[in-house]
């Protein structure tokens, strides 16, 4: 992810087969901050910690000792969010996806993320004008690209105030519940 002036731009996108073994994915991630940071600042490493624990943060730390690693858990409050802010930031076209003609497999899995994206739905489960209770789900097999996209732009900020962004577009797909008229989840991208 890189940001460009008032956009964040996904410029890499690595997936690797389930079961893949850590040494190999610390490999690549060192060899890639090594490449990245020789041609810009690289900010920090985020690893999801949520069900494997803290392990995979404590081998790239290990590997890359100088550089901010953070082992980060999803609650349901830090999923919604993150959610929340990639909806926002691709609604207002903060968000963008560099598209390499030629390669196959870049465009694959950038392919594959963008369905991720429609994938990732939300309902509201409990209304409460001060404190709703809204449920993110998923309708496909996996997350992952979307989890790392998640969690790529969770540090990312942006100059203006909320109040520049707010009212440009009318979204009611919180303001929906199942519980009055039972309509399916609304989609929360495209």
């Amino acid at each position: 992810m890189e940001r460009y002036e008032t956009k964040a731009v996904v410029k890499l996108l690595v997936k690797y087969p389930l079961g893949t073994g850590y040494p190999l994915v610390m490999k690549t991630v060192a060899d890639m901050y090594k490449s990245v940071s020789q041609q810009g600042e690289v900010v920090s490493f985020t690893c999801d910690a949520t069900g494997v624990g803290t392990v995979p943060a404590s081998m790239l730390q290990e590997v890359l000792p100088d550089v901010r690693i953070e082992a980060y858990i999803f609650t349901n409050q830090r999923k919604r969010e993150l959610v929340g802010k990639v909806k926002i930031m691709h609604s207002f076209g903060r968000l963008k996806f560099a598209v390499r003609r030629g390669e196959e497999v870049y465009n694959r899995t950038l392919h594959e993320l963008i369905t991720e994206m429609k994938q990732v739905q939300a309902k509201v489960i409990r209304e409460d004008s001060n404190n709703p209770e809204i449920e993110i789900f998923k309708t496909g097999q996996h997350d992952d690209l979307f989890t790392a996209l998640a969690l790529a732009v969770k540090d990312i900020r942006f100059e203006e105030g909320w109040n520049e962004l707010v009212g440009f577009i009318e979204d009611k797909t919180w303001a929906k519940s199942p519980l009055t008229s039972n309509p399916p989840p609304e989609v929360l991208f495209f």
